[in-house]
């Protein structure tokens, strides 16, 4: 599953996020891939970072993956952009995209 926003929606603690643990936590094989941002202190901007996670024993994200991207991928929910930058994780595995 994609949801560039997951790790914003984290950080504020908001339901959308609350809800997605759950599932991850019943279906053991579900992973979701996100956009996370970091504040660079070396470089004074944010960099952004997709990830892929998983639920652990415990309903904690588990990070599987983490690829620093280029730039600001300026994503916008239900877009393309939402699955292309989750698309290095699929190698090797079927894949089914829904609008």
């Amino acid at each position: 599953m994609t949801c560039q926003i997951y790790g914003q929606q984290k950080q504020k603690r908001a339901t959308e996020a609350a809800d997605i643990a759950p599932i991850m936590q019943i279906n053991e094989g579900l992973r979701v891939a996100y956009i996370d941002v970091v504040e660079s202190l070396k470089y004074g901007k944010n960099e952004f970072y997709s990830k892929l996670v998983k639920a652990d024993a415990v309903g904690n994200d588990q990070e599987i993956y983490s690829i620093r991207l280029s730039g600001d991928p300026n994503l916008g929910e239900g877009n393309i952009e939402n699955k292309n930058h989750a698309i290095v994780f699929t190698r090797g595995e079927s894949i089914q995209t829904i609008d």
